[in-house]
């Protein structure tokens, strides 16, 4: 028996929610809502690959002072041009890490190389963020491997 072809109502839907990201709300403000995959292992590289350019630009920020002449208004110009374009650089490298726009969700104000605590403001963000990600991947981890031992365990001999 021949099978009838499928017109383009029969639609068969499946569920991928499950591989959604997930929704964080920054200090409780319902307008600052960010988007992250925490189960995105890549994250580990996109961060080895950006952190050394993220602390040079800091600081490059903290001693541009010592570069430039800011006792004219050409200086003080130049000095505020190059402390914009190193925050907007270090923002897109955040947004770069965490694969999702978020530098602008988690700072609205100030800039990435702002000092908190004796930390960077990036710092705090990159501490924070990668914290959701390593609490999931142990999670993970973990339900892999009772999932494998779970199909393992009657090929192995027990003692």
């Amino acid at each position: 028996m021949a099978t009838k072809p499928v017109s383009n109502n029969d639609i068969i839907d499946i569920s991928l929610s499950v591989t959604r990201k997930k929704k964080f709300r920054i200090d409780g403000d319902d307008s600052r809502i960010i988007e992250l995959n925490t189960s995105d292992i890549n994250v580990i590289g996109r961060l080895n690959e950006a952190y050394k350019n993220l602390i040079e630009m800091a600081n490059k920020a903290s001693t541009i002072l010592d570069d430039i002449d800011t006792d004219t208004q050409e200086g003080l110009d130049k000095m505020v041009s190059a402390l914009k374009d190193i925050d907007k650089e270090m923002r897109e490298l955040i947004d770069f890490i965490f694969d999702s726009k978020i530098s602008d969700i988690c700072a609205p104000d100030g800039s990435m190389y702002d000092p908190f605590n004796g930390q960077f403001r990036f710092e705090h963000i990159i501490e924070t963020l990668s914290g959701l990600y390593e609490n999931n991947f142990d999670k993970e981890f973990k339900k892999m491997s009772s999932n494998v031992r779970k199909h393992t365990d009657k090929y192995v001999k027990k003692a």
